[in-house]
């Protein structure tokens, strides 16, 4: 019997390829009679206590940190028995937000750590200020002597950093392998289920920018957390990828200083290069779930070399980019089948929604135009291939969202709101409205 170390698929013979999941040299020999370890573990099985959902007690098992931005990603509480996968790139600061986490939180934890030694862990701990005196290091990467020592030393809070180095005895291959990472991950899981302790496991992405090896650990733990980041910037994005208990693409923001991440307290001023009227920049108002952050969308347009124009975007899906160039040579006097387009999100802010839709469209139309747009505007919608100004989800929370800041007009589609007295707004029907009144 073959059994395939990456989906668990059963073979009679060996192969080069798993048949199921398409895995090359995925296959390894399993000499014990598979039916019969199954068959073994029925006879085993126990009959369990069934419990009437009337007499479940909601207990208020929750943690609160002392940062409002983690606050914000995980909807203000760690759930005691909650399991979380941290994940990005290598030399990202994965260790170091972990560590401020056990220090915003003052509970009894346990940092596990085999890739460093825990002189590593402290002097790193010392140099971010980190005085909980209710955290312990462990230095170990067995998860059999692991267990032992949490079955002596009790915590609210476990991290583990990483699991690619952590192994077990009853699994052969070696730690970073599929077997091993799952098969640890189910006893975390576990231990975290039946000791009511909430464990975060710090894990690395591939090549791909997805999550490494097993893509079942998703689908294992309770909420996927990634570290996004520009090795050129000075800002960091936590992400919720997924979350059982609150929503998923809600957002943390920091600021990397010279010795810990910052909260940052205004996102807004931070996707904002200048206040001052600008040639091919405008404002919009995106919304990362709950959310609302002020971005500057940019565009130049240049007059193209070749034959064929040129269309370059940068944080921005390029589909969307072809569409509203469409749109505006079809349908107003923006003539850009000659010119060369870039456009980009300020400050690397991948937005995947699509009502900036207005904002880059305008400044297009001021780069191609040459005329400077006032910052004190901002600009909410989509455009159809219609060209019509369809409308916004949420649009009520943007709005209020630009009258606590310096705007003075908004730019929306023709929909029923209510009116302002702190900004004007301004109803757009179809793009060559647009082009009018900017």
């Amino acid at each position: 019997m073959y059994l395939c170390n990456n989906c668990w698929n059963e073979s009679l013979k060996w192969q080069g390829q798993c048949s199921f999941c398409k895995e090359w040299n995925s296959l390894k020999e399993f000499k014990e009679n598979l039916w019969q370890i199954k068959w073994n573990s029925i006879k085993k099985w126990e009959e369990k206590k069934l419990t009437k959902i009337k007499d479940i007690k909601n207990l208020d098992e929750r943690i609160i940190t002392k940062s409002n931005e983690l606050n914000n990603v995980l909807w203000w509480w760690i759930v005691k028995w909650w399991v979380v996968l941290l994940s990005w790139e290598p030399w990202i600061w994965k260790s170091t937000i972990t560590l401020q986490l056990a220090k915003r939180i003052e509970k009894k934890i346990i940092y596990i750590s085999w890739e460093e030694t825990e002189n590593q862990i402290s002097s790193r701990a010392k140099r971010i200020w980190v005085q909980n005196k209710n955290l312990s290091l462990l230095s170990e990467n067995n998860i059999e002597n692991i267990f032992r020592t949490l079955s002596k030393n009790k915590c609210e809070l476990l991290i583990i950093d990483s699991i690619s180095v952590i192994n077990s005895e009853n699994i052969w291959w070696v730690a970073w392998s599929i077997s091993q990472v799952r098969y640890i991950t189910e006893l975390l899981v576990a231990y975290a289920k039946k000791t009511n302790t909430a464990v975060f496991i710090i894990w690395h992405i591939n090549k791909d920018g997805n999550l490494a090896w097993p893509k079942t650990l998703e689908h294992m733990v309770d909420s996927v957390l990634y570290f996004e980041w520009d090795k050129y910037d000075d800002l960091r994005i936590l992400r919720a990828l997924k979350n059982r208990f609150w929503a998923t693409s809600e957002i943390a923001i920091f600021k990397m200083s010279n010795k810990w991440l910052n909260d940052l307290k205004n996102p807004w001023l931070e996707f904002i290069n200048s206040s001052e009227p600008t040639i091919g920049s405008s404002l919009s108002i995106t919304i990362e779930w709950t959310r609302p952050i002020i971005v500057e969308t940019e565009s130049l347009t240049t007059y193209t070399k070749f034959g064929y124009p040129k269309r370059s975007s940068r944080w921005i899906n390029s589909s969307k980019l072809d569409l509203i160039i469409a749109v505006l040579w079809k349908y107003t006097n923006i003539k850009l089948d000659n010119y060369d387009v870039y456009s980009n999100i300020a400050r690397w802010l991948k937005i995947e929604e699509p009502w900036i839709d207005l904002s880059l469209a305008v400044s297009i139309i001021s780069s191609k135009l040459n005329k400077k747009i006032d910052k004190s505007y901002i600009f909410v919608g989509e455009i159809s291939l219609t060209w019509k100004i369809k409308n916004v989800v949420m649009l009520d929370k943007r709005i209020k969202e630009a009258e606590k800041l310096w705007f003075k007009k908004i730019f929306i589609p023709n929909s029923k709101v209510k009116e302002s007295n702190k900004i004007e707004i301004i109803k757009i029907k179809e793009v060559w409205d647009l082009v009018k009144k900017v």
